[in-house]
């Protein structure tokens, strides 16, 4: 057997065999520029700056994903086996499904005219990409057959939550995964035996958990809403996520002004990005990735617009807003409004544009979304057999009341950023008067 061999910090070895058709595809898949640009991409965004192990990338990711789909159908292939061109499909959209990300994955999307989702499925189909060609060489139907995975729409349709439901493998392993690289323990739970205890249920198309499998699903839900919490919505995390809005947002103004961005192209992809353009083509948007904000970014801090200059060079220097969590945040309450209004008036009389300088973010959350039968997204729930061994399928949230607790618990954290000394004055003290008082 032709072994390759992939060393994972979180799966230990990743294996293909080379003399089977379906792992070759997926070692040529995984050589195409598409996939290799995924090493450019940090997995969490700005978490580095608060874990300083978070520096890992799409692509280390997009492998775990991969080797987690394939030991979902080894396990679920004994209940009932599908198409080989669809076990095929599976496997592909695994290690594909995040491969229209851009650069620093979900923090600046908003800045492009699509989610990374659209992006995938232009990347797959579009037929002058890498990864098209190798899947259609494959067999000409398999490009848009690995995009029908992906958005879930294939018949059978289990296989399809494989790869996104709410125990799918690219949970398991960015919980597995982020938990490890940022050295954070919450997102650790027993993937061993729950993959064990999945099986394809014989009455209709779902993927469901044994009954004796509640306790791995109440510590999976558990690690999902702690590495939330604690990882993702941190407070540092969310500060310079805000803050690279916010940089970028200047700059964008600066382009929509018709004045020249130092350090960007102005033909380039990145430079129409900012200009509000929004008619990128995949081409143009395979350009983009972490260095090329990065590249910018060094290059702001040494231009004569104050505000990019000194936004850029806090970022690069880890010089980052305080933070303060607002209570019973509402954009529309009238008091809140007169807060707002007095914060940005107090950060106006230091001499700084609160457009850049007072900024806000709104994390939220439901741990785990109970069934909703007005809902046509199939894998939107955890199936489990009755622990009381009658056979039928209830929702889990009904056989645990841990998890009962987390469907009643969702969540919304708002935070307000900004400076904490300006010309010599604290401004904290200050804002957090016209937040709490």
């Amino acid at each position: 057997m032709r072994e390759k061999l992939f060393r994972d910090p979180v799966h230990d070895l990743i294996v293909l065999d080379l003399d089977e058709p379906a792992d070759q595809l997926l070692f040529q898949l995984i050589d195409a520029q598409e996939v290799q640009r995924l090493r450019r991409i940090r997995q969490i965004g700005m978490a580095h700056l608060a874990f300083h192990g978070g520096e890992h990338s799409r692509f280390s990711h997009s492998m775990g994903v991969m080797h987690i789909a394939r030991r979902f159908l080894e396990r679920l292939d004994r209940d009932q086996r599908i198409d080989p061109l669809l076990r095929i499909a599976v496997q592909c959209a695994a290690l594909l499904h995040d491969v229209g990300h851009g650069p620093f994955s979900h923090v600046i999307e908003k800045f492009f005219e699509d989610r990374h989702e659209v992006w995938t499925k232009r990347i797959i189909l579009d037929e002058r990409t890498e990864v098209h060609a190798v899947l259609a060489a494959c067999d000409p139907a398999l490009p848009q057959l690995v995009a029908d995975v992906i958005e879930g729409h294939v018949s059978p349709g289990w296989p399809a939550l494989i790869i996104s439901s709410q125990l799918d493998a690219d949970r398991f392993d960015y919980l597995l995964r982020d938990s490890h690289m940022t050295g954070v323990k919450y997102g650790v739970f027993d993937l061993e035996r729950l993959l064990m205890l999945l099986r394809v249920s014989e009455t209709d198309d779902r993927i469901v958990v044994a009954g004796k499998g509640l306790l791995p699903v109440e510590k999976y839900l558990q690690s999902r809403y702690q590495m939330y919490r604690q990882v993702y919505f941190h407070k540092t995390v969310t500060a310079a996520e805000a803050m690279l809005m916010a940089v970028l947002q200047r700059a964008s103004d600066l382009a929509r002004d018709g004045g020249a961005v130092p350090g960007v192209d102005m033909p380039s992809p990145f430079a129409r990005v900012l200009a509000g353009r929004r008619d990128l083509n995949v081409t143009d948007y395979l350009q983009l990735d972490d260095s090329v904000v990065l590249g910018a970014l060094n290059a702001w801090t040494r231009c004569e617009d104050e505000v990019l200059c000194d936004m850029a060079s806090r970022l690069l220097n880890r010089r980052l807003f305080k933070s303060w969590e607002v209570a019973d945040f509402d954009e529309h309450d009238l008091e809140i409004s007169m807060r707002i209004e007095s914060a940005e008036t107090l950060v106006r009389d230091t001499g700084l544009d609160p457009r850049y300088y007072l900024l806000y973010s709104k994390s939220e959350d439901t741990p785990y979304r109970p069934y909703n039968p007005r809902s046509d997204r199939a894998g939107g729930t955890i199936w489990i057999e009755s622990p009381a061994g009658s056979g039928a399928l209830v929702d889990v949230k009904d056989a645990s009341l841990t998890i009962k607790a987390f469907t009643e618990s969702p969540y919304t954290i708002w935070r307000a950023f900004f400076p904490d000394e300006v010309a010599g004055k604290r401004l904290r003290e200050a804002l957090q008067g016209a937040f709490s008082d």
